[in-house]
């Protein structure tokens, strides 16, 4: 389910780098803006490089 993100965070893949941003989601991937990162199914693969979620670290913005 998808809530409002009052305070976005980032999650950066520990592979590749590429940024996932609560705000911006990941729309290409069915992933809408606004998804927290805890929202984004544990099936979810980096679009870059195809890493889990599991590979990703929260970030400062």
């Amino acid at each position: 389910m998808t809530r409002p993100v009052t305070e976005s965070r980032t999650w950066m893949c520990l592979i590749c780098g590429w940024i996932y941003d609560e705000a911006a989601g990941d729309p290409d991937h069915g992933i809408p803006p606004g998804t927290r990162w805890a929202d984004v199914p544990m099936n979810w693969t980096c679009p870059e490089c195809g890493a889990r979620k599991e590979d990703f670290e929260m970030v400062p913005v």
